[in-house]
């Protein structure tokens, strides 16, 4: 890549600052130039709006590429993005974007430009806000039944709101299929979910309607962990432990035996649903297709969730399948002392957490800020270790990807 001078613009005296923003120092940071460099950068705060301006130019050789600016907030060890959507340079060399900060401290502002060989950043610049705007700010989380059952989120959300102060963290905690269509209407941030082929749809813009516009925007592994199929410590339908899953299931249909449904459209439920399904016609689901009745041993009468269906297959004696992080929870508790796991391992088990950013929530800068933390190594430490003292296992293994 050809380079040609590059220059940084300083940012307004810190007095002058003070004069137009009152509660709020914009110093500047002049690094030096970068030889042969094609971009500029520079910040300038707007005291009467309470928000920042970033602009600046490249050459008018990169007019129509696209501008990426990132910023790191005060205590972050990561970078989040400015805005949902890369900037396009104008046909005079100039782009900008505004932000609006959230909470005292030095924010560092960096930008990137895709050239033919891809990205290249610029230097950075820094400006420090003295006094944040004294409020906090709704984050809103859709998630499954599993992570608040299990404990997990109890146990990272201290460390998020320290990490995070400007947000109040609102919990919504249903089956991943419900967590979706929440989202999908507009009422969360950010969603944490394990049912990835609906999470898939829901990446789709061709999903969006009218009534439900919101869709995903970036999707990134956070955990996993398995599913466990639990049954009366009697084990009617005679099922071993390191047997397929589909002769386990197979078992239960051909015995009739007691099996306990979230019914809830959860990821649990799911994966419940995708064994049942490749046993037809054993599948209890199918008695009769219209309308659908299930066999009389197959307990869906009603939605639940994960911790209810494995009270109801304790006390109906019956089977159920369930995450292994909200079963050794139960367990612990004592709310499951009539069951134990009569099934596990099969790969089919496999149980994988993703978070999902959302494009144009209502607060997409704080959704995009818990990904960012729910990946970090802070929290992948805490999922790490989460249940390994009270449970004698972790219950999750954390895989963030970035």
């Amino acid at each position: 890549m050809r380079h040609s001078s590059m220059r940084f613009i300083r940012l307004a005296s810190a007095a002058a600052v003070i004069a137009l923003a009152a509660a709020m120092v914009v110093p500047a940071v002049a690094l030096a130039a970068v030889p042969r460099a094609t971009i500029v950068l520079s910040t300038s705060y707007q005291a009467k709006a309470a928000r920042l301006l970033v602009s600046g130019h490249l050459t008018k050789a990169q007019a129509g590429r696209y501008v990426q600016i990132q910023i790191k907030k005060p205590g972050r060890a990561y970078w989040d993005t400015l805005t949902q959507q890369d900037l396009k340079v104008r046909a005079t060399s100039y782009y900008s974007s505004y932000y609006t900060p959230m909470l005292a401290g030095t924010f560092y502002v960096r930008t990137k430009y895709t050239n033919v060989n891809g990205y290249t950043y610029s230097r950075l610049v820094s400006f420090r806000v003295k006094k944040g705007p004294g409020v906090k700010y709704d984050l809103v989380l859709q998630s499954t039944t599993s992570t608040r059952d299990s404990g997990l989120i109890e146990a990272l959300l201290p460390t998020f709101l320290h990490d995070c102060p400007e947000y109040n963290f609102k919990g919504v905690f249903v089956g991943s299929g419900t967590a979706i269509a929440n989202s999908r209407k507009g009422d969360g941030d950010v969603l944490l979910a394990h049912s990835p082929a609906a999470e898939i749809l829901f990446m789709d813009p061709s999903t969006a309607t009218t009534a439900s516009p919101y869709v995903g925007f970036s999707r990134y592994k956070v955990m996993y962990n398995d599913y466990v199929l639990v049954g009366p410590t009697a084990n009617p339908s005679v099922i071993t432990t390191g047997e397929p899953a589909l002769t386990a299931f197979e078992k239960i249909a051909t015995a009739g035996s007691a099996f306990w449904s979230r019914n809830d459209n959860s990821g649990t439920n799911a994966k419940e649903k995708e064994i049942w399904a490749l046993l037809s016609p054993a599948n209890p689901q199918i008695e009769t297709t219209s309308p659908l009745t299930y066999k009389s041993w197959y307990k869906a009468s009603g939605t639940m969730g994960m911790a209810q269906a494995l009270a109801a297959a304790n006390n109906g004696g019956g089977y159920t399948l369930a995450d292994r992080g909200t079963w050794l929870n139960a367990k612990s508790l004592g709310m499951v002392g009539g069951l134990k796991i009569v099934n596990e391992g099969d790969s089919r088990y496999f149980n994988p957490y993703n978070v999902i950013e959302i494009k144009g929530a209502r607060n997409w800068q704080g959704g995009q800020d818990f990904s960012r933390w729910i990946r970090s190594a802070a929290a992948q430490e805490i999922i790490r270790t989460y249940g390994a003292s009270t449970f004698g296992q972790a219950l999750f293994i954390p895989d963030a990807s970035r």
